[in-house]
């Protein structure tokens, strides 16, 4: 009896070797029918993943340089002069309460003096001015740089502030900058990453013909649209995943050779490239080139198989 387990036992085990070799078997012989097209397949994953990570690298640089520069907007509210405490307190309870407010903060008429004072040191002598003309005011520091406007327009209505300034023109024209520069750089991937899809979709669909009299015996002595499937699937995440290991590849060498000399010789750039998460985007990027490979080998196999 217990002979009798230990052979069912080896015997599944033997079978379930036996189908992981036949499985791979397959897949290395629809990777290898088409070489032509497998490799130009490749090759274009691999091109589509060197645009698409210098896209994401420069979009996260710039991203960061966004958040130092634009990310530290401030609008200063001047306040009326003479206004109570009591009014100056409820202006800075009102903007406290709006969601989209980080930070509010009071600078007084005295404290904006000595800050003066302490900038133009050296410059310019201010003790000989015997009254303080500087007004209180209130620092507001939006959550979102987008919403610095719309804060703005809040301030000027309340009734303790006299004059609301910000840097709203260059505030404005980076956003401006940040949303087509994105629109533009994921345009072309997608684009790229269709025709890639595209080139896989071809590639399996010539190897899917070229074997359809195998496949054909196959449904015929019972095996399952899936076991079918799967095979010509695994030849379409190889291609994605060689593709954009290649890119990857190539993206790496040409970060280590000019990221240091673009830093040296460039210095005014605002990116910091050594901040940027290289590694967060080679995965990004190896998962897109095998998604790609896996979504187009399956409409392939797909509508071949419902077209039989």
């Amino acid at each position: 009896m217990g002979a009798s387990r230990t052979t069912k036992s080896e015997d599944i085990t033997t079978l379930d070797w036996g189908k992981v070799r036949f499985f791979w078997a397959e897949v290395a012989q629809n990777f290898t029918r088409n070489l032509t097209m497998a490799l130009t397949a490749i090759g274009t994953v691999a091109v589509s993943v060197v645009l698409l990570g210098t896209i994401l690298f420069f979009h996260d640089s710039f991203e960061l340089f966004m958040k130092q520069v634009v990310g530290q907007v401030t609008i200063a509210a001047y306040l009326k002069d003479k206004s109570p405490q009591s009014a100056i307190d409820g202006t800075m309870r009102v903007m406290k309460s709006d969601p989209r407010v980080d930070t509010v903060t009071f600078i007084s008429k005295k404290q904006a003096m000595d800050a003066l004072r302490n900038r133009l040191r050296g410059q310019m002598n201010l003790d000989v001015i015997n009254t303080n003309p500087l007004p209180d005011a209130l620092v507001v520091h939006p959550i979102d740089p987008a919403d610095a406007a719309s804060i703005a327009t809040r301030l000027r209505g309340l009734p303790t502030v006299a004059n609301v300034t910000y840097r709203s023109e260059v505030t404005e024209k980076l956003l401006r900058i940040e949303s087509v520069l994105g629109a533009v750089g994921f345009g072309i991937v997608a684009l790229l990453l269709a025709a890639t899809a595209l080139l896989i979709y071809n590639t399996i669909r010539l190897t899917v013909f070229a074997r359809s009299r195998e496949i054909r015996i196959m449904q015929l002595v019972g095996a399952t649209r899936w076991t079918v499937r799967w095979p010509f699937v695994f030849e379409g995440i190889l291609t994605g995943l060689t593709g954009a290991l290649i890119g990857i590849g190539l993206l790496d060498a040409a970060f280590h050779a000019f990221a240091p000399k673009i830093a040296i010789d460039l210095p005014f750039l605002p990116f910091n490239f050594t901040v940027v998460p290289v590694g967060t985007i080679a995965i990004e990027l190896l998962a897109t080139g095998a998604v790609v490979g896996m979504l187009a080998s399956m409409l392939s196999v797909s509508r071949y198989l419902r077209a039989s």
